[in-house]
């Protein structure tokens, strides 16, 4: 890979992750997660082989799915709140989804299947 190319994932992993640990707004802290997402799965690919290429896809669907349910949560909050902190969770339906995508993303139990997949791959 190009160190141009490394050196800019690089920079995007880290500015994405500083971007989500300081943002109050929950569209930043969305766009954060994605950007992270994105600049991972080019380093998850940097020797293309089918299995590199597997893991990568099922990363990316599991990380899609669990954005979408991420910004439902932050939609039905939206309604009932008005408001896009991330400090208060009005409705529990918001709060449950977003307990469910947030656990998705980081591959915690009972929503860790993606996990071993991904890694092996």
């Amino acid at each position: 890979m190009n160190p141009f190319v490394s050196i800019t994932l690089l920079t995007t992993l880290i500015l994405s992750t500083t971007i989500v640990t300081i943002s109050s707004h929950w569209l930043f802290a969305w766009i954060g997660l994605e950007m992270n997402m994105m600049a991972i799965i080019p380093i998850m690919m940097k020797k293309p082989n089918p299995r590199a290429t597997e893991a990568s896809a099922k990363y990316f669907l599991t990380q899609a799915t669990a954005s979408s349910l991420l910004m439902l949560a932050i939609i039905i909050n939206l309604m009932h709140s008005s408001q896009w902190t991330i400090m208060k969770l009005f409705d529990p339906t918001a709060s449950i989804l977003m307990t469910m995508a947030l656990a998705i993303k980081l591959g915690l139990s009972p929503f860790h299947f993606w996990v071993p997949e991904v890694t092996q791959g």
